[in-house]
């Protein structure tokens, strides 16, 4: 692949996980999942950047680590220490560890989330601790694009942006955030990473049709895709990643598979707190289904 190529020439993965070490039993059984989206960001330890030559900045954890050795799995990347809204330079050795990653475990491409998690403090920079979300303007986008030109460059890979949820919005944005997304993907060489359930979380909190937004989308750029359900929380419906998908997300799943040419990958979310009430049973319905969903509409 070219640094170009927005995952266009990736294989057709078809249905994965996000990998945490709750589902290490599951994915050892053969064919339970066709690959895993691993956030190298939880697998390694970042010393931060004032190490002062005295050690590595980035080093493995272990028992994370491991649980890949023995998956033998297919691999895509989806970080979370990009922070590619930030209006303050890029992290160079942030974006070194992502290469070597991805070069490591051979990932078929690597995605971050529009939002930002570090803001500017005196002369550096210090994390926020969650991630914000971005306003649609020009001139976060001209960040995006170059920050994802940069990785690019530097990884040899493709890139995906996922859209994310937001509790706020900006009455002065510049652009809807479909158009945000197109033009993202027009200027960077990127691709998309669809989140299904941050749009249905997004659609359920202002009141619009996700099936619109689909319309309004370049699917055509659309690499992968997430699925997740969630929760409420503080009078809005939130993204908490609390089991198998609400019937509306897999209404949108249905939507966009067969009008995605580009399609390589179905993601399913969950966080490792909620197996006890969904199951590996549970985790094997949702996988079943989302192939479903692949095998008939694709």
């Amino acid at each position: 692949m070219t640094h170009a190529d927005p995952g266009h020439d990736a294989p057709r993965l078809g249905v994965g996980i996000m990998a945490n070490l709750a589902i290490a039993p599951f994915i050892g059984t053969p064919g339970a999942v066709d690959y895993l989206a691993v956030t190298p960001d939880m697998f390694w330890i970042d010393h931060g950047s004032d190490t002062g030559g005295a050690g590595r900045r980035f080093t493995d954890i272990p028992s994370w680590v491991a649980m890949l050795d023995e998956s033998g799995l297919p691999m895509v990347s989806h970080h979370i220490g990009l922070s590619i809204a930030s209006a303050i330079p890029t992290d160079p050795a942030y974006v070194a560890q992502m290469a070597a990653w991805a070069d490591r475990w051979h990932a078929h491409w690597l995605s971050e989330h529009l939002a930002f998690v570090a803001i500017a403090e005196g002369q550096g920079a210090s994390a926020a601790g969650l991630a914000l979300t971005a306003p649609f303007d020009r001139d976060v986008l001209d960040l995006a694009v170059e920050r994802a030109r940069y990785v690019i460059e530097r990884t040899q890979a493709p890139f995906l942006l996922e859209n994310s949820p937001y509790y706020v919005t900006f009455d002065d944005s510049d652009m809807a955030e479909a158009e945000f997304l197109n033009r993202f993907c027009a200027d960077s060489g990127g691709g998309l990473l669809l989140d299904l359930h941050n749009l249905y979380c997004n659609a359920v909190n202002y009141g619009f049709s996700g099936h619109r937004f689909l319309d309004e989308i370049d699917l055509a750029m659309v690499v992968e895709v997430h699925i997740a359900n969630g929760s409420e929380l503080g009078g809005m419906y939130a993204d908490s990643h609390s089991g198998a998908p609400p019937e509306p997300v897999w209404d949108l799943l249905d939507d966009l598979v067969g009008r995605a040419p580009n399609l390589r990958g179905i993601t399913f979310e969950f966080h490792d707190s909620y197996l006890p009430l969904i199951g590996f049973d549970g985790v094997a319905d949702v996988v079943t289904r989302a192939r479903r969903s692949w095998k008939t509409h694709a």
